[in-house]
């Protein structure tokens, strides 16, 4: 891409940057704006400017970040920050370089808080499934959202708005006859927004489901509950909830990681260039594969909390409680990572998964045994209950999924 280029969003070429600048006060995916993001052909970064009134979809921020992307913000003064991180630049081409030293303090400019902001929980998971003609992608997704919200996607696109009722089988053709490309889709509902990426390979698909759900609060009955405890009961519940479905995902597919985090957001589920309340992980899952592969003990995790275990006995996988309502879990999380191993779990979660795994998931044929119905329960449960057959006398391991699962 030289500064020849030719595209309907582009608004200026220079030696670091590719402009584009929007007046909109929501920006979304347009199928142009997709298409610009999707191109990989230039060393030069896509920097998006707007004025700091403006907002973006969960759709342009994953493809923005996916893209190396910036998005640059100017205030009615003319300075220009960050619109994620609120680091100022000296200009736009500034947007387009790295930080020459990364350890070097950069103290971000004062940026508003965001005000009117509603509880949420936000959830990154990753899962493996088999290359079957009867895999179909979304089940994760619309498991997480019933869980929090009670209610699902409703519908789907590669670029906004979205044209496509939600279905999970079109939405799977639409991954398999893009393979061997990589596909990522923006998904709405009543009160969800998200992504999910699908990289389809004869090994199988890796799904990657990326979504922010809306934690409901409901009146109490008898009001003796004050708005900030309501808020916090909530929030409990919608995690208790979360943590459940991820123990079910785990027992009818084969997720490798997820991480769970509570946050404040705005009530449209978009980011503005303003300052939000920090967010707290409040639940991490590892997944068989990773357990597996890493040699992971449950007495290894340090959690303050009981680990449960999912998954079915050969398989066992661990979630992991972090923190809650009124508890922060970064503490948690770091002694939880640093006892995995940050370096061994760097190369766990390295793109593509399936590749990275593509031995054990021949060797143990871990893809064809994770379709089955799981033991849920707390420490030991990973190991064969009474009255099961152990490992060496296990024939099911072609039992396909049952109907709906993930």
């Amino acid at each position: 891409m030289g500064t020849h280029i030719r595209h309907p969003m582009v608004d200026a070429v220079t030696a670091q940057v590719v402009r584009v600048d929007s007046r909109a006060r929501v920006v979304r995916l347009s199928a142009p704006f997709a298409d610009l993001l999707s191109r990989r052909r230039s060393r030069r970064r896509v920097v998006l400017v707007t004025s700091d009134r403006s907002r973006l979809t969960v759709g342009v921020r994953a493809a923005l970040v996916d893209a190396g992307g910036t998005w640059a913000v100017h205030d009615d003064a003319g300075a220009l920050r960050d619109g994620l991180t609120g680091l100022p630049y000296a200009d736009v081409d500034a947007a387009g370089r790295p930080q020459e030293d990364p350890l070097a303090p950069v103290v971000p400019v004062d940026v508003p808080a965001a005000v009117g902001t509603a509880a949420q929980l936000s959830v990154d998971l990753t899962v493996l499934h088999r290359a079957s003609h009867d895999t179909s992608l979304g089940g994760a997704l619309e498991a997480l959202g019933a869980a929090v919200s009670g209610s699902g996607p409703a519908s789907w696109g590669s670029s906004e708005p979205l044209l496509h009722d939600w279905d999970r089988w079109v939405l799977t053709q639409h991954a398999r006859h893009a393979a061997p490309e990589t596909v990522r889709v923006v998904v709405e509902g009543p009160r969800l927004s998200g992504t999910v990426t699908a990289r389809v390979t004869e090994h199988g698909i890796e799904e990657t489901t990326a979504v922010t759900i809306d934690v409901p609060v409901s009146d109490p009955a008898d009001g003796s509950a004050g708005p900030e405890e309501d808020a916090r009961r909530a929030l409990d519940a919608a995690i208790s909830r979360l943590t459940e479905a991820l123990s079910v995902i785990a027992g009818s597919s084969l997720p490798t990681f997820a991480l769970v985090v509570a946050r404040e957001g705005d009530v449209d589920r978009c980011v503005r260039a303003k300052t939000y309340p920090p967010p707290n992980p409040v639940a991490l899952l590892i997944g068989a594969p990773s357990v597996k592969r890493l040699g992971l003990e449950l007495s290894a995790l340090p959690s303050t909390r009981p680990v449960v275990v999912v998954g079915r006995p050969r398989l066992p996988a661990y979630v992991v409680p972090l923190g809650d309502a009124s508890t922060s879990g970064w503490d948690a999380l770091h002694d939880t990572l640093d006892a995995v191993g940050p370096e061994r779990l760097a190369t766990m979660v390295a793109t593509p998964l399936l590749q990275a795994w593509e031995e054990d998931l021949a060797e143990a044929d871990l893809l064809h045994e994770s379709a089955v119905d799981g033991a849920v329960g707390v420490a030991g449960a990973g190991r064969p209950r009474e009255g099961e057959a152990d490992d060496d006398d296990d024939q099911d391991d072609d039992e396909e999924a049952p109907p709906g699962a993930p």
